[in-house]
């Protein structure tokens, strides 16, 4: 079996390095815990998790909390750079308001885990004094980020001539925004805002919510990547031409949405999770993150085009 010492002689550092570097202890640069991990890894090399915790009282694992499973970047890129750092990820999802209720009634973590994520999820001072509670640090991103995503891909669109524009939100998004379609100089319709299953399905189901209007909209903003996808499918097998008679935006990109080309609101919501995850593992060590969270930023694709009138 590979041993701390052996890992210690692949990676040209002593045991006492490669223990606080797996451990996430503070006293290690980024860079030779990247490394250490890394050696570690490909040695196969995996730290005694209950040993180290009955040491250092970690549990080696972090609850994350959302109420939109349809942020899937935001997810994503929490988790992997959790799992990257050696931590389990504890997923509780509060999709309603009674999941909602019966989550902070009780909050279910105990000395369970080391740290808490809330992503896409508005946070009420209540529910914040109950994870305060737990004893661990909190890092949040709020759902109002969205807010600056859709003023990307509503200004893109108005600059391509487009006046009437739907509005699909991912089920969980618990507010309209039409505030923002307004203030961006767009009338609202209100049978264009739509919410959807955060799937490609409900995607392909939208456009039968949106023709109850008697007509599609020239354009489309979702907030899901996947129900963009969905649309844009659905559109496609319908006969209808994507820009032509329908621009699509999306306000995620996941991989599938950019594989047919689809302009998404991009450098946001991976990275911001990555970055969410970053700034609690420096809590866990004692130390600061200095930079803050990536800003949103628009990729013109092909599902974008001039309005034809």
């Amino acid at each position: 079996m590979t041993s701390m010492s052996d890992v210690a002689r692949a990676a040209g550092v002593s045991a006492a390095t490669v223990s606080r570097a797996l451990r996430g202890e503070p006293g290690v640069s980024e860079a030779t815990r990247r490394y250490v991990t890394e050696v570690a890894k490909r040695m196969r090399y995996a730290i005694a998790r209950d040993a180290s915790s009955l040491a250092g009282g970690r549990r080696y694992a972090v609850a994350v909390l959302t109420a939109d499973v349809g942020r899937g970047d935001l997810l994503a890129g929490a988790e992997s750079a959790l799992r990257q750092a050696g931590y389990d990820v504890l997923l509780y999802v509060l999709h309603d308001a009674e999941a909602r209720a019966r989550f902070f009634d009780d909050v279910p973590l105990g000395r369970r885990v080391d740290g808490v994520l809330a992503l896409a999820v508005r946070l009420s001072e209540d529910e914040r004094a109950a994870l305060g509670g737990v004893g661990v640090p909190v890092v949040a991103v709020p759902e109002d980020d969205l807010r600056e995503s859709l003023r990307l891909a509503v200004g893109h669109l108005i600059g391509l001539g487009h006046r009437d524009v739907a509005l699909v939100l991912a089920e969980g998004v618990d507010e309209s925004y039409d505030e923002v379609l307004v203030a961006e100089g767009l009338a609202v319709r209100p049978e264009w805002t739509v919410w959807s299953s955060p799937t490609v399905v409900g995607g392909e189901q939208v456009v039968d919510a949106l023709l109850d209007g008697g007509r599609l909209p020239t354009a489309v903003v979702s907030s899901s990547g996947e129900v963009a996808l969905g649309l844009f499918l659905r559109l496609r097998r319908d006969g209808r031409e994507v820009p032509a008679d329908v621009s699509i935006v999306s306000l995620e990109g996941p991989e599938l949405a950019r594989a047919v080309g689809l302009t998404a609101v991009e450098g946001a919501w991976r990275e911001r999770g990555e970055h969410a995850a970053a700034e609690l593992l420096g809590l866990l060590r004692g130390e600061r993150v200095e930079s803050g969270p990536p800003s949103a930023h628009l990729v013109v694709r092909n599902s974008t085009g001039p309005y034809i009138g």
